[in-house]
């Protein structure tokens, strides 16, 4: 059977071959297509069963692949062997039939269409034969056979082989199309190829025959075209002397071009609408950028094939997404493990979901915005990101979108204006532009509004149950318990905990709103004044919890200054052993103060958020590290913060003395709410702390378990699966549960992503192919032009100073530090206990409202975050000077 234009979709898709299957799909659209049928891959395989003829290309395609021939040898072969074979009688029975719908008087093309042709992830465009005007049956029979043999070509072959694409498996159909006699042809691109962009189509024109252009013996005429509106944007006219047009049957011949016509555009205004037209339809039919290929016949156009355009690396037309870790950066810096992915992701959207329940955002329509609430974070080469797309689609429940907009992306520390296409497509809930949805947006924004005058009851109240809640956790025997058991625990404390999480959250966006508008106010009303004014007004707040650790420490350490043979065995003692070292001295008095710290803090570490770094509980080394530091710089007083309020003091008398009436009450009560908001950010942060350092225990206990199963090879194996892969495994929701299969494959994986990716990323289509994640940064427009300085940031706190740099990425890098200039990518709440021991902090990314930022604004430590290319130009070692009031640093040597 042959395949025709009235054939099953399914039939066709099957037999047809990609370029076959095309023209089905065009002549079903409407498309002006010659005629045509198609000879299936039915056709090809019953000839290779002809007697001896599979056994014979076996043999064949071995001998290649094991190299005892060459891929000319073989295609050599093969022809001879198709050749000396005699075609099925069902061919020449099938095109008499063909004659009936086609007309036998007619010229034909016969076209290979390989079934793997034209697909989107090879293009063979060029390897198989194609045989224009042919005539009569014998010579269509002939070219049938030949365009079999064409997909064993040398070319072909040796693509096959690079690309490793089965040889055994070839499949090829054959097109027959009534072939017609063009004036003029090309290839239109509903895409720039060259240029990777959409917003224009390309069309190449030659006279005659388009054989001419795709074999590169003729130079082409180009036109480009805005995709929008088909206006014509540019051409290119070259001389066209030659034209390829019919000669013996299966064959094309140079000619002349008539003399008027060398220097002329082959094709018109009118022309170029036509295939603008048609272009646009077969894009919208395809949803991807088409390779066409045309020809005019008495001023008719046709389309004689399209196929994707594959030379393409990047998705250019799939749905967006903008993918930004500027911020939670600091909370997941670096290689994440899928485990605490997996983690945030789905706490993420149960902490969204009770914001919207707050401001009373009805059920139905919390179960639509359900596709992004769940999607807030995405994983691109084992790097957490915010989805941006999805982040301003929730801020616009509230009312005031553009506003809140601004606002969220000064929070976000996100510096990028938006392209026009995302910022149409991130429209609040459409819902909310009914009248129904205005009046449901004046209680949400009341119920917001309502939030300003009772947060620090709130926040109060959530801090005095979430601590209740805590011990209770605290006090459980977790690492006795069986890995059942703890998916209960967890899963108790997720509806106990993480499931009253409404304050901390509502407590952010107020965060959002007051900060982003005390910084509005600040650079619209007080122009006159230093810029850094704001972060001078918001120094000196304290209260900050998370900053009690440190001052334990400090404790600590002032005990262990004042007695010499104490401050020796630390100072001395390998902080691996300290603990042990500690609990064999004579010095149980200040032993049991560590146990009592550890009791206290022990779920504190660097990059505390990931589940997979190791805490205090587990290795107190980090204890040890930092009051060695404290010991060796000096560093064992409680930071005394009247600096700090002198500088406050100071720019609010400032602030009053340019300020009256209304706009002075305003900005200082909006001041007071920021700050109230900034304090409570911080300490409901750090009870989100608390629940990660619980279930970093339960999950470390969990891969204790399974690997005393077998499960897993080493338990922090577990790591590397996700949480509803640790769930399935208990609930028995698995479709495949080899887990140490999943390991493997996954630290495979991520042995290929040790190259940082950018702060911002667009991506289309399918995230993870024809999307890039990194771009070469460009330091040589960092410096200043006059080298006054050569990196600059964000300022946080006041201070000017020379030091040398002290540069620490991870947790495994040497942490000793003795008043160095502390130089690193990000920061959060597990790196403070470090900071007494330097004397600046630079942080390449982060903002205003970073942990970094506002903590080193208590502490007094001249700080500057978000320097772009910072730990590529600075190393240890290295001596700056840093004006943290201006942002800049300048090296020195």
């Amino acid at each position: 059977m042959l395949v025709t234009p009235k054939s099953t979709l399914f039939f066709a898709k099957n037999e047809a071959g990609g370029k076959g299957f095309n023209l089905y799909l065009m002549s079903q659209a409407g498309l002006p297509v010659p005629e045509w049928v198609v000879f299936g891959k039915r056709y090809f395989h019953e000839f290779l069963r002809s007697p001896g003829v599979q056994n014979s290309l076996d043999l064949t395609l071995e001998r290649l692949l094991t190299q005892e021939i060459t891929a000319a040898q073989a295609e050599k072969e093969i022809a001879e062997l198709f050749e000396r074979t005699t075609l099925p009688p069902s061919v020449s029975s099938s095109l008499e039939e063909a004659f009936k719908s086609l007309g036998a008087q007619n010229v034909f093309s016969v076209r290979s269409s390989a079934a793997d042709e034209d697909s989107l992830a090879h293009s063979f465009a060029g390897q198989l034969s194609s045989f224009l005007y042919v005539t009569g049956k014998e010579d269509i029979l002939k070219y049938i056979r030949q365009c079999w043999a064409s997909a064993f070509s040398e070319r072909g072959l040796v693509y096959r082989i690079e690309n490793r694409i089965h040889l055994k498996k070839i499949s090829v159909s054959v097109v027959l199309q009534r072939m017609i006699d063009p004036e003029k042809s090309g290839v239109l691109f509903t895409c720039d190829p060259v240029a990777k962009k959409t917003d224009t189509f390309v069309i190449s024109s030659v006279y005659g025959v388009g054989e001419g252009l795709v074999s590169g013996a003729l130079d082409a005429d180009s036109f480009w075209l805005d995709a929008k509106n088909g206006k014509l944007l540019k051409e290119e006219i070259v001389e066209k002397k030659e034209m390829m047009k019919k000669s013996s049957s299966g064959h094309c011949d140079m000619k002349s071009v008539t003399e008027s016509l060398i220097n002329k555009a082959s094709l018109s205004p009118e022309e170029l609408r036509g295939l603008y037209r048609l272009g646009s339809t077969i894009q919208e039919q395809y949803h991807r950028p088409q390779d066409i290929e045309w020809a005019i016949e008495n001023g008719k156009i046709y389309l004689l094939q399209t196929r994707p355009v594959t030379s393409l690396d990047k998705d250019l037309i799939g749905y967006p997404n903008l993918w930004d870790n500027s911020n939670i950066i600091e909370s997941y810096g670096g290689l994440t493990s899928p485990l605490s992915f997996s983690f945030a992701l789905r706490n993420y959207k149960a902490v969204y979901v009770q914001f919207c329940e707050v401001l009373g955002v009805p059920n139905e329509i919390i179960k639509d915005m359900d596709s992004y609430l769940g999607n807030m974070l995405g994983s691109l080469n084992g790097r957490v990101y915010y989805n941006l797309f999805n982040w301003y689609k929730l801020v616009g429940v509230l009312p005031g979108f553009k506003q809140n907009r601004e606002f969220m992306e000064t929070m976000m520390g996100v510096s990028e204006a938006l392209s026009d296409e995302i910022a149409n497509r991130i429209k609040p809930h459409p819902s909310w532009d009914t009248f129904a949805g205005r009046l449901r947006k004046m209680v949400t924004g009341f119920n917001f509004i309502k939030y300003h005058f009772t947060i620090q009851s709130v926040v109060d109240d959530f801090l005095h149950t979430f601590h209740k809640d805590y011990d209770r956790f605290r006090a459980m025997p977790l690492k006795r318990m069986r890995g059942d058991q703890l998916v209960q625990i967890y899963l108790d404390m997720e509806r106990n905990m993480l499931g009253r999480w409404k304050a901390p959250i509502i407590n952010d966006f107020l965060c959002m709103v007051h900060f982003g508008l005390l910084r509005k106010l600040t650079t619209t009303w007080l122009k006159e004044l230093d810029s850094t004014i704001q972060n001078d007004l918001l120094a000196g707040e304290g209260g900050l919890e998370s900053a009690e650790p440190t001052k334990a420490l400090l404790r600590l350490a002032n005990k262990a200054a004042q007695n010499e043979g104490l401050r020796k065995l630390l100072e001395t003692t390998d902080p691996k052993e300290g603990l042990e070292a500690l609990n064999q001295s004579p010095y149980q008095e200040f032993y049991k103060s560590v146990l009592d710290y550890l009791d206290r803090f022990g779920f504190r570490c660097m990059s505390e958020m990931k589940l997979e770094e190791i805490d205090l509980l587990t290795d107190p080394s980090y204890l040890f590290v930092c009051l060695k530091n404290y010991l060796k710089s000096g560093q064992t007083e409680i930071h005394d913060d009247s600096h700090e309020k002198s500088l406050r003091r100071q720019a609010e008398e400032k602030v009053a003395s340019h300020l009256t009436g209304f706009k002075k009450n305003f900005y200082f009560w909006v001041l007071k709410h920021a700050r109230k908001a900034v304090k409570n950010r911080e300490n409901t942060r750090f009870a989100r702390t608390r629940i990660y350092g619980i279930a970093r225990t339960i999950f470390q206990t969990m891969g204790e378990d399974l690997a005393s199963l077998g499960a897993l090879d080493n338990p922090r194996d577990i790591f590397w699966l996700t949480i509803e892969e640790i769930f399935g495994i208990y609930n028995g929701t698995l479709p495949a549960y080899n887990l140490k299969s999943f390991v493997d494959l996954r630290k495979k994986e991520y042995d290929h992503f040790q190259e940082d990716t950018d702060p911002r990323v667009m991506t289309r289509g399918a995230v993870y192919w024809n999307n890039s994640f990194v771009n070469e940064e460009d330091l040589s427009q960092i410096s200043s032009e006059t080298g006054e300085w050569d990196l600059k940031g964000l300022p946080c706190c006041p201070g000017v100073l020379e030091g040398t740099v002290k540069v620490i990425l991870n947790p495994t890098d040497n942490l000793d530090l003795n008043g160095e200039i502390l130089v690193t990518a990000r920061t959060d709440p597990g790196w403070v206990p470090l900071y007494p021991a330097i004397s600046g902090l630079l942080v390449e990314r982060g903002s205003l409202l970073s942990h970094s930022a506002i903590v080193a604004r208590e502490m007094g430590i001249p700080a500057i975050v978000s320097i772009p290319g910072l730990t590529k130009k600075l190393k240890t070692g290295m001596r700056v000077r840093i004006d943290a009031k201006a942002g800049t640093i300048k090296i020195l040597d």
